[in-house]
């Protein structure tokens, strides 16, 4: 199982949202804003940090499962 085509396209749409968060802060700042900071886009931004190190992880272990089932360990 390859995880490097899908794990690229999170990352990169994180980045952008991230981005694109910065922007949207610049300009709005208000309650609203910082409450949806707080209870969205952090909770979020944190989710998807821990799926991308969860991917890699998994990453490892599945080169690891198929080198012993190839190579026998």
């Amino acid at each position: 199982m390859k995880f490097g085509a899908s794990r690229s396209q999170l990352y990169d749409a994180q980045q952008t949202a991230r981005v694109r968060w910065d922007e949207a802060t610049a300009t709005w700042d208000d309650q609203a804003r910082r409450d949806f900071q707080e209870a969205i886009w952090l909770p979020l931004d944190d989710h998807v940090s821990a799926v991308l190190r969860a991917v890699d992880l998994l990453s490892v272990l599945f080169t690891q499962v198929r080198n012993e089932c190839e190579f026998g360990s």
